[in-house]
C-alpha cells in the first residue's frame, strides 16, 4: 500500500480523469491522503454523474411544512416560512437514495432549496428559483452555471394581482434535455431544450444566453423531448414525433417525421434511445382523475401499464401518412431497462442492481399532482415488460408540490 501512496502526482492525475462515474472518484479519494490530494486539485472539474440512476429525494424543507405546502393557494406561506429557520441543522441539504448501495446519500446543497429541479443528464439538474432565475447544477460538486431566466421565456402567462410569476415555478417547466456535458464541450456545443408553458412549447437555449428562443412548428402540447444522434427529437400529446432543427436559416423548427395516432391524447408518451434506436413509450392511467369512479379508494391518479414502439425507418415513403419512419410495437426490452419522469428518458443495461426487461418511472405530471392534497410522488413504480406487473420502489412514499422524487442520471 505504500508503493501506492507514493506514486507520482501526474500518474494519479491521469488515473482520476479517467473515472467515469462519481462513485468511483469517491472511493479514489478515501484510498489514502496522498490520493484524496489529487482529487482535490482536480476538484470541481470532475463533473460526474452516478454508475447506476440515483433517487434525488423531496427537499427537506418542504418536508417540514406539510401543512404550508398543502394550501397552494399560498405557496409563498412555505418560503416565509422555511426562511423563519435558515439555520437549522440539515434544512439546506438534499438527499439521494442509491440502488446500488441501498443507502441514503445527504449532501449540503443549498443551492437545490426551494426550487424545481429537473434532471437533465450528464450528472446535472436544471433548478428554477422562486425568484425565476435558471441554473443547472451539478450537485456533488456545486458547480452552477446560469441559464436565461423564466420571464425570458416569450409566451408568458397573464400574470396579476392575484396570479403571480412565482406561483408558476412547479409547472411552468415539464421537461429539459441537455446535448452535452457543459464541462466536456463550449457553450455553443452545449444546448438545452426546455418544454414550457400551458401550451407546452418548445425552446432551446445555450449557457450564456439572455433568452429561451422558441422552435416553432405545426405541434404544440409536448410530452417530451431527447437529444438523439446529434439532433433533438420531440413528441407531442398525439403522438406526432418532430425533429428540432434550430440552425434553420428561416428560424428555430420542428419537422414532423413520424405519428401514432391510436392512442388518447392524454396519455403521457416518452422518446429514449435504447440500442441505437428511437422509441416511443406510452404511459396509461387510470383512477378517479381519468373517469374511473370505481376507484375512488385509491389515488386520484395512478400509471397502469405501459406500450413500447421503435422509430423505424421507411424505404421510399413506405407510410401511410408519409412519414419517413413508422412505428413498430416493441415487446421486450431484453438486458436493459428505462428511467423515465421529470428526467431525460434514459435506457440503463440491467445489473444486479438494476432488473431486465423494465420500466421504472416517476411521478412527473404537474398537472394532476396540483390537486393532491400533498403533491406528487405516489404514482411510481417497475413496470416488468414481459408480464405486465407493477411494483413499488423505494421513492413511492415520498410526497411534494415543488419537486417529487426524481431519477438522477
Amino acid at each position: 500500500m505504500a508503493e501506492w501512496a507514493t506514486l507520482p502526482t501526474d500518474i494519479l492525475v491521469l488515473i482520476a480523469e479517467r473515472i467515469d462515474f462519481f462513485e468511483d472518484f469517491v472511493n479514489l479519494c478515501v484510498v489514502c491522503k496522498s490520493w484524496q490530494l489529487v482529487t482535490s486539485i482536480l476538484g470541481k472539474s470532475r463533473t460526474l454523474p452516478p454508475r447506476f440512476p440515483w433517487v434525488m429525494l423531496t427537499d427537506i424543507a418542504e418536508q417540514n411544512y406539510p401543512i404550508v405546502t398543502k394550501d397552494m393557494d399560498s405557496i409563498d406561506m412555505l418560503v416565509k416560512e422555511v426562511e423563519k429557520n435558515e439555520y437549522i441543522e440539515g434544512m439546506h441539504n438534499r438527499r439521494f437514495y442509491s440502488f446500488s448501495t441501498s443507502k441514503i446519500y445527504e449532501f449540503e446543497l443549498p443551492e437545490a432549496t426551494r426550487k424545481k429541479c429537473l434532471g437533465v443528464s450528464y450528472g446535472w439538474l436544471l433548478t428554477i428559483d422562486y425568484d425565476l432565475q435558471i441554473n443547472i447544477l451539478h450537485p456533488f460538486t456545486r458547480q452552477q452555471i446560469g441559464m436565461p431566466p423564466l420571464l425570458s421565456f416569450k409566451n408568458q402567462p397573464e400574470y396579476h394581482e392575484d396570479y403571480k410569476p412565482q406561483e408558476v415555478v412547479n409547472f411552468f417547466v415539464s421537461k429539459a434535455v441537455m446535448s452535452s456535458n457543459p464541462y466536456n464541450t463550449s457553450n455553443i456545443d452545449c444546448i438545452i431544450v426546455a418544454i414550457y408553458g400551458v401550451c407546452r412549447i418548445l425552446a432551446f437555449a445555450r449557457p450564456g444566453d439572455e433568452v429561451w428562443t422558441d422552435i416553432c412548428g405545426p405541434s404544440n402540447y409536448y410530452s417530451d423531448v431527447v437529444y438523439y444522434k446529434e439532433n433533438f427529437y420531440a413528441v407531442d400529446y398525439c403522438g406526432v414525433v418532430v425533429v428540432c432543427d434550430i440552425n434553420d436559416v428561416n428560424g428555430p423548427k420542428t419537422t414532423p417525421v413520424a405519428r401514432f395516432s391510436d392512442e388518447r391524447a392524454v396519455d403521457q408518451k416518452y422518446l429514449v434511445e435504447l440500442s441505437g434506436f428511437l422509441l416511443l413509450v406510452i404511459r396509461f392511467r387510470g383512477g378517479v382523475d381519468f373517469g374511473d369512479e370505481e376507484d375512488v379508494d385509491r389515488p386520484c391518479y395512478y400509471t397502469t401499464g405501459f406500450s413500447i414502439f421503435a422509430l423505424e425507418e421507411c424505404p421510399g415513403d413506405g407510410s401511410s401518412n408519409n412519414y419517413p419512419y413508422k412505428m413498430t410495437k416493441v415487446e421486450s426490452l431484453g438486458d436493459e431497462s428505462l428511467f423515465i419522469g421529470y428526467n431525460t428518458s434514459v435506457s440503463v443495461l440491467s445489473s444486479k442492481y438494476v432488473k431486465a426487461n423494465c420500466i421504472y418511472f416517476s411521478d412527473d405530471d404537474s398537472e394532476l399532482s396540483f390537486s393532491e392534497p400533498y403533491g406528487g410522488g405516489h404514482d411510481t413504480g417497475i413496470f416488468d415488460v414481459e408480464s405486465g406487473s407493477i411494483t413499488l420502489h423505494y421513492a413511492s412514499k415520498f410526497m411534494s408540490h415543488l419537486t417529487p422524487p426524481i431519477w438522477f442520471i
